[in-house]
């Protein structure tokens, strides 16, 4: 059934809101976010943003979903290619560090059981989760990765290691984004991977 104008004009404010909020965290963080701002730069009254979430704290986790859906359909092309799932695990990690800086953000200042507990945030994981592993799977097929590692903990380690905090590094200069981004790719795939000697 095709959507009325009332629906379309309601989406295409919602996606206002979250664009600017977007926007908001980057610049000031979730706690310092304010909500009067948020609705001044969009040009609308604070009470039509709780029309559409219920409170700050709901509308940063859909910003964190959002980004998530984001990296879903950023990886779906690297999913596709016809190359080592070890070559398109790297491709995933290099795109990876270049989506995390707004769900880093948010999940630093953000009560982690806000985030867990939120049923779109959890299906919106899993399905992540999901691919990661499919793809993990199959390097240990291929003898690229070592078998006797734990896929879940991989991928669970590898979600932690995109929210930690790396800013310091680079604001003090002790490494720079590119630094920063070929030591990390390197040591996962190092530390997953079997060693030549020990392929079959």
């Amino acid at each position: 059934m095709p959507k009325t104008m009332r629906e379309k004009q309601r989406e295409l404010r919602e996606k206002e809101i979250l664009d600017t909020a977007c926007q908001l965290l980057l610049e000031q963080g979730f706690q310092k976010m304010n909500m009067d701002e948020l609705a001044a730069r969009v040009g609308i009254a604070k009470m039509t943003i709780y029309q559409h979430f219920s409170s700050k704290e709901e509308l940063a986790v859909r910003i964190i979903v959002r980004e998530m859906r984001m990296i879903e359909e950023e990886f779906a092309s690297v999913f596709a290619l016809e190359c080592p799932a070890l070559e398109r695990l790297e491709q995933l990690l290099l795109k990876s560090f270049a989506f995390r800086s707004i769900n880093r953000r948010v999940n630093m200042e953000l009560s982690p059981v806000v985030i867990i507990q939120n049923p779109e945030y959890q299906a919106q994981r899993d399905r992540l989760a999901a691919q990661w592993a499919q793809l993990i799977e199959q390097a240990k097929r291929e003898g690229a990765v070592d078998p006797s590692l734990s896929t879940p903990v991989l991928v669970r380690t590898l979600f932690h290691a995109f929210q930690a905090d790396y800013d310091d590094l680079i604001k003090s200069g002790l490494a720079s984004s590119e630094e920063l981004t070929h030591t990390f790719v390197t040591v996962v795939l190092k530390g997953m991977s079997l060693s030549p000697g020990s392929r079959v």
